[in-house]
């Protein structure tokens, strides 16, 4: 019986550790910039040199532009040369907010 309750309260306290370090590790996009006009920028980190950003406003036409920007912009703060976008979704709504995102893969020296 004693075997069996330090046997229960070790799998109780692994299973409270791996709950708590699998918090850790979560790549929760965070708003990274916002304004009152509906304008908001999140950014997520996939790896050291492969993000994902979304860029959310009310105007359609400035989405990709203001995208691109942003991907220079945190390019150059992150220390890399050059940045491609492998991916790219939207808009497609008709209504908004508009929602654009991109997918960068950043890397230095010669761009492939």
């Amino acid at each position: 019986m004693h075997t069996r309750v330090k046997l229960l309260t070790g799998l109780l306290g692994s299973l409270l550790i791996l709950v708590a370090l699998s918090g850790c590790g979560s790549t929760t996009a965070v708003p990274q910039y916002e304004q009152a006009e509906g304008y908001r920028y999140l950014e997520r980190k996939i790896t050291d040199n492969y993000y994902l950003l979304s860029i959310t406003s009310k105007h359609k036409a400035d989405l990709l532009i203001n995208a691109q920007t942003q991907a220079s912009i945190l390019t150059e703060q992150l220390g890399f040369d050059w940045y491609i976008i492998v991916e790219q979704n939207g808009p497609d709504d008709t209504t908004p907010p508009y929602l654009q995102t991109i997918e960068i893969r950043m890397g230095k020296g010669i761009r492939p």
